[in-house]
């Protein structure tokens, strides 16, 4: 509705894809001790004063970048060198474990960059520089395990001499590695239609930027598992790519990235999918894929004593044992995304204001019929709290979908709007009955005005 409409506009964009329900009531004690009754008068005002609360704090965000920039730019380094890190242990991990072919092996690190060497001789240039290395990669027919340390320049760009013909390849991000009991279990010369992997619990990446002298901790603080199922039994290398799985999933958990020194923190304790094999027909032709029918991610950020936590689901409930039609690339009332998102904000965050208030944006959105989609928004900062409704009966069509729309506050008030796109007045009701109006003035400015004649403004 107001500013942003709470949101309202863009969750008209998750009714694209989506939608949810819902409203509260409020009742007259205070920590069970009997209060005088609030008028529904009084209602209607609190619904328009809790708005502005609202807008207002969420409003104080628009300063997060410049002024959580130092946490932004910790995580951001602390992401790079450790990203550039994992790629390089998972290339040496991957290169000693196709040159065991399934026995037993100790690999040092002569030997890793002898097969890194080898294998860059058939790419178009090095990825890697490294000195001091003390890497060591030990191979059995189940598992890979990586320790040790080196200095590590990542291949950035090249330059070409013209006088000599001959290009110079560039390095830099240079770090300086450790790793502690990375260890990774799999089923790697056993020929099995199901293929189980592990991380396993007590890995550590550390980095610390020679330049910048920036450091970073990546921890796997618990066990993260994967699982691949094939039709028919193999070798896992014996697999070529264009075999489909019939379904796979994975779990990592509780994994924390820590910029040190910084007081900045991300922690991953859930991100997990699962999918499953498809077919599609697109016009004559049929095609096998595997696509992902449930997302889960849950995680936490931490700046300080600040803190946001996110949750986040998506879930396919289409009923994929039938062959979809995706002919002319549009859906149909016989194939739709038919799927339900639930995605959840909350923390302690000082934003532009003087004090750390704690907030949540509860986002829930289905779509369970071709033309159908509805979403519930439920917002709470600190003591104030509102819902906000919607729903939409023609998601496919050729103009802009028609989205109803409810804003409601826990005594009882709210305002319905049939149509937020074309929203200019709407009613203040508690009940049935209405106790004032809100307005559209012009972009981004409305106006509340009550039976008693009073007027509130509502914030830009």
């Amino acid at each position: 509705m107001f500013k942003k409409t709470f949101l309202a506009f863009a969750c008209s964009t998750f009714l694209v894809a989506c939608g949810g329900g819902g409203s509260t009531s409020s009742n007259n004690t205070d920590n069970g001790n009997p209060v005088a009754p609030v008028s529904d008068l009084n209602k209607a005002k609190q619904l328009i004063d809790t708005t502005n609360n609202i807008i207002s704090y969420f409003d104080s965000f628009d300063g997060l970048q410049s002024q959580y920039q130092p946490t932004f730019d910790a995580i951001s380094d602390a992401g790079t060198d450790t990203g550039n890190a994992s790629g390089l242990i998972l290339t040496l991990a991957s290169l000693a474990q196709q040159d065991a072919n399934g026995s037993t092996q100790e690999y040092n690190a002569t030997q890793l960059e002898a097969l890194l060497n080898e294998d860059s001789t058939y790419g178009e240039h090095p990825d890697y520089q490294l000195s001091n290395n003390t890497l060591k990669v030990s191979v059995t027919p189940n598992s890979v395990t990586v320790t040790g340390g080196v200095t590590a320049k990542y291949w950035t760009d090249y330059v070409w001499d013209y006088k000599t013909q001959k290009r110079h390849d560039v390095f830099g991000d240079e770090a300086n590695v450790t790793v502690t009991n990375l260890k990774l279990e799999a089923p790697f010369s056993a020929s099995q239609s199901t293929y189980d992997f592990k991380l396993v619990a007590g890995g550590k990446i550390a980095t610390k930027n020679v330049v910048s002298k920036k450091e970073a901790i990546l921890a796997v603080n618990s066990d993260s598992t994967a699982q691949v199922v094939y039709n028919n039994p193999a070798k896992l290398g014996d697999r070529s790519n264009d075999q489909v799985p019939k379904t796979a999933q994975f779990k990592f958990a509780n994994v924390v990235l820590t910029a040190v020194g910084t007081g900045a923190e991300l922690s991953l304790t859930e991100f997990s999918s699962k999918a499953t094999q498809v077919q599609f027909k697109d016009g004559l032709s049929t095609s096998t894929e595997i696509i992902p029918t449930e997302l889960n991610l849950k995680g936490k950020a931490i700046a300080g004593t600040e803190n946001l936590n996110l949750e986040a689901s998506i879930k396919l409930n289409n009923d994929l044992s039938k062959v979809i039609d995706i002919t002319g690339g549009n859906e149909s009332a016989a194939a739709f995304i038919n799927a339900d998102l639930n995605v959840k904000l909350s923390g302690n965050v000082k934003g532009g204001g003087t004090s750390i208030k704690p907030f949540s944006v509860d986002l829930t959105a289905k779509r369970n019929e071709y033309q159908k989609g509805t979403a519930t928004i439920k917002i709470t900062v600190d003591k104030d709290a509102l819902t906000a409704d919607f729903k939409t009966d023609n998601l496919i069509t050729t103009d802009v979908p028609v989205v109803w729309a409810k804003l409601s506050h826990p005594n009882g008030a709210y305002v319905e709007i049939a149509d937020l796109d074309n929203f200019s007045l709407a009613q203040i009701k508690v009940g049935n009955t209405a106790y004032g109006t809100v307005s559209k003035v012009s972009d981004n400015v409305y106006s509340a005005k009550f039976t008693d004649n009073t007027v509130k403004a509502i914030a830009p």
